[in-house]
């Protein structure tokens, strides 16, 4: 069965967690409330213990970690995390076989958001033709980020005035992640109960937009990397797990910066349109273009990776430490002081 990221909760409300599910896709904010669901469904359905294996390193070990009872519970779930755009030939073989394992108390999530057009795939065909579930979410163009906004607005039952609206539609620059943030911030003000009209909203986002992670964004960008650390500090500081939309937003900002590094000019327009990079933050990352040569875009784009990683389980290591040394280390290069 197909299904799109946004419809998971609601379709396993009524439903069992099958034996293997997929999440795949562009967003990465419904892929991770997908992930969410899943996991709530299959503790609904018994399955207690929880075990990760990640593609790169595991995949070969895959078929025998479904065949091997569990030593601590009765039920478990197996979460299979894929970091590339297509499966190789070792991975599209087991996940192939898959099709014929019986998985009578074992539940399998393959977590794979990069993964570009599995159902062309043989492997998918052997998977999802027999009732299990693919999940997959889609960038959101601005009128379904839109209604998106509206659902959440509505779901936390937050009323705002249309200007208010559009408002925070502007200043979560078609990113989910911050208008989470920016939602579950307006539920807890006092005045949340009240209709929320364009001057309140731009006091309470005001109130909390000098250290978010937007702004972390733009001293990266901007490389004003001491006033990065002191941003990076500040958010360790007020939220230590709220990791996601920084690796997120890095990721974001380098993959735009290297396409239009690789671009002319006249081809600039649909990049941004790929990322769903509104007009108003295109002078951005124009400007960054003339702070980071290429070499220093790669390097963030491999501390992204790194801090995916780390986020993941995948690799050790203390995530804030290690953006905070990275962002330190380029504000003493910036400076020439000694390191």
């Amino acid at each position: 069965m197909n299904l799109a990221a946004q419809d998971t909760a609601h379709h396993l409300k009524a439903h069992p967690l099958p034996a293997i599910s997929l999440i795949y896709g562009s967003e990465v904010l419904l892929n991770a409330e997908a992930l969410d669901a899943l996991r709530a469904r299959a503790t609904a359905d018994g399955f207690s213990e929880r075990q990760r294996l990640y593609g790169d390193t595991r995949i070969d070990t895959l078929i025998a970690e479904l065949e091997t009872p569990s030593l601590f519970a009765p039920r478990r779930l197996l979460e299979l995390y894929l970091d590339h755009k297509k499966a190789d030939k070792v991975t599209a073989d087991t996940l192939t076989r898959l099709a014929e394992l019986p998985l009578d108390n074992t539940r399998l999530i393959i977590y794979a958001p990069n993964l570009e057009k599995p159902h062309t795939t043989a492997w998918y065909k052997a998977l999802f033709s027999k009732g299990n579930l693919a999940i997959a979410s889609q960038a959101l163009y601005p009128e379904q980020f839109a209604k998106q906004i509206r659902a959440r607005l509505n779901a936390a039952k937050l009323r705002l005035t249309e200007a208010a609206y559009e408002l925070l539609l502007a200043n979560c620059q078609g990113n989910l992640f911050a208008a989470k943030q920016a939602i579950e911030r307006l539920t807890i003000h006092p005045q949340a109960h009240n209709i929320i009209d364009e001057t309140l909203l731009t006091e309470l986002l005001d109130d909390f937009s000098q250290f978010n992670t937007f702004a972390l964004s733009d001293a990266i960008l901007g490389a004003d990397w001491l006033n990065a650390w002191r941003i990076a500090a500040r958010l360790e500081a007020e939220n230590p797990r709220d990791t996601t939309l920084v690796t997120w937003l890095i990721q974001r900002d380098m993959s735009v910066l290297i396409g239009l590094a690789n671009l002319n000019p006249g081809e600039h327009s649909a990049h941004y349109q790929q990322y769903n990079i509104f007009a108003g933050q295109q002078r951005r990352y124009q400007a960054a273009l003339g702070k980071h040569s290429r070499a220093a875009q790669r390097t963030l784009l491999k501390l992204a990776a790194r801090l995916d990683r780390i986020t993941k389980g995948a690799e050790h290591g203390d995530y804030w430490h290690t953006l905070k040394q990275h962002l330190l280390l380029r504000a003493q290069q910036q400076r020439q002081l000694p390191i």
